[in-house]
């Protein structure tokens, strides 16, 4: 229990150094930013014909996307690029408690910014219904059935409503995206978190950064373009690319709605969960060799 105690305490800690951490204020700036931009054309059609929005389509419009994603784990990248300290006062802090101890406080932190990351993105694309005419109630909005026709420069919002909108409800269908988008951002802090006390911060980043990279290759259209396929094959371009890339099993769209071999929602659900915390796991293996050097008043990491 005193090891628990310690470990929260630290992670408030780790919270608490963040109000004078530049690049926290700069990630949520460039979330909100993100939001904004990905929302703009869309909302445009809503405050052109005076159609109503339901409050969290723009959220599910935006981020049952897998560039969307990508996007938003990258403005992420920018905040756990200082994560975890590896400063004096953390030093320090890891040899008053047991190290398994200062290693839960690491993952409680990345657990909690990664939770009011989504929630940030989800209530900055709420936000974006300003100037709309805006109902809370649980269907489709007229601007949803307006999307459902519109030309190709709508092709991510088309492709989101063909998909959803005789299968679920926009509180159901932004409850899954926000689990998807949430756990896949948990992952790639698991990585980096396991790499740096693997390796260094370096390594921890270039790994994020690489898990990235390859889910921004992964996809079925660069499949087709690479393996120079017909048309005929996009069905088993889309199934390659589901089953193999991360990035596409935090995708809403990429998932099975019962009529197809893509992975289900709760396939992707345990694959995320087990590797993270497999992660976690072999963060406390390799914790038995992790070591500080002071020098001068600063660490670095071995």
């Amino acid at each position: 229990m005193s090891d628990l105690r310690e470990a929260l305490t630290m992670t408030g800690w780790n919270l608490y150094s963040l109000r004078k951490n530049p690049r926290f204020y700069m990630s949520l700036f460039l979330g909100f930013l993100l939001c904004w931009l990905l929302t703009d054309k869309t909302m445009a059609i809503s405050r052109t014909y005076l159609t109503n929005v339901q409050l969290l389509e723009p959220f599910v419009w935006c981020y049952a996307d897998s560039s969307s994603i990508l996007y938003a784990s990258l403005v992420m990248m920018l905040l756990y690029s200082a994560f975890p300290r590896m400063d004096t006062p953390a030093s320090y802090m890891i040899f008053r408690a047991r190290r398994t101890t200062w290693l839960l406080a690491q993952v409680l932190t990345a657990f909690v910014l990664t939770l009011l990351y989504c929630v940030m993105i989800l209530l900055s694309s709420m936000a974006m219904c300003i100037g709309c005419n805006v109902f809370l109630d649980n269907h489709w909005s007229e601007t949803a059935t307006i999307l459902s026709f519109s030309p190709a420069s709508f092709e991510v919002a088309l492709t989101v409503m063909r998909k959803t909108v005789k299968l679920t409800t926009p509180y159901g269908c932004a409850i899954q995206i926000f689990l998807l988008l949430f756990q896949y951002v948990l992952l790639l802090s698991m990585l980096q978190l396991t790499f740096t006390v693997l390796k260094s911060r370096k390594a921890g980043l270039a790994v994020s950064l690489i898990v990235n990279l390859a889910g921004f290759a992964l996809t079925p259209e660069r499949f087709m373009t690479w393996l120079n396929l017909p048309q005929e094959f996009q069905y088993y371009a889309n199934l390659l690319a589901a089953w193999l890339s991360p990035l596409e099993h935090a995708t809403y769209t990429m998932h099975n709605f019962g009529y197809d071999l893509l992975p289900k929602l709760w396939v992707s659900y345990l694959i995320f969960g087990g590797v993270t915390a497999g992660l976690v796991l072999l963060s406390l293996g390799a914790m038995k060799r992790f070591s500080f050097n002071f020098s001068g008043g600063y660490t670095d990491e071995q």
